[in-house]
C-alpha cells in the first residue's frame, strides 16, 4: 500500500446529525463545545455533546434570522463578550450575522454586500477581525 492510500476500514461512523429540513451547506467545528451546521432551510443549528452519551451530539440551539439559504460558518472562541462562544454565518440573502451561543440570539447584522456571501474567515477567532465576501 502506498503512503497516499487510505485504509477506510479504520474509520467508523460515530453519529449522524439529523434535524435540517433541506441540504446542509456549511459545517464548523466549534472547539470542544460542539459543531455548527447551516442549511438551505435558512437555519443554523448548534450541536452539543449528548450528556447521556458522549459519542453523540444533540441539536441544542436553532439560530433563525436568515431569509435565504445559509452557507459558510465561522467559530468565535469563548471570551468575555461570548462566554459560550459565537458563530458568524453568511448566506444567499447577502447578510452576515454574528450569534451569541449563550443566548442563541443574533447580536450583529452586517449589511453591505450586493450579492450572495460565499465565504467568511475570522482572524485568530476574534469577532472584530473577520472578512466575508464573494468567492469567485
Amino acid at each position: 500500500m502506498s503512503s497516499m492510500e487510505i485504509e477506510f476500514h479504520q474509520y467508523q461512523l460515530r453519529c449522524q446529525l439529523r434535524g435540517h429540513e433541506d441540504d446542509v451547506r456549511g459545517i464548523c467545528v466549534c472547539g470542544s463545545e460542539g459543531i455548527a451546521t447551516s442549511s438551505r432551510d435558512r437555519t443554523v443549528r448548534f450541536w452539543s455533546l449528548d450528556s447521556s452519551d458522549k459519542r453523540k451530539y444533540v441539536s441544542s440551539k436553532i439560530l433563525l434570522g436568515h431569509s435565504s439559504f445559509v452557507g459558510p460558518l465561522a467559530w468565535i472562541s469563548p471570551d468575555e463578550e461570548f462566554p459560550e462562544g459565537g458563530i458568524v454565518s453568511v448566506g444567499m440573502d447577502t447578510m452576515v450575522f454574528v450569534w451569541d451561543l449563550r443566548t442563541g440570539e443574533k447580536v450583529e447584522a452586517l449589511k453591505g454586500h450586493r450579492l450572495q456571501v460565499t465565504g467568511v474567515v475570522l482572524d485568530d477567532g476574534r469577532r472584530n477581525r473577520f472578512s466575508a465576501g464573494i468567492i469567485v
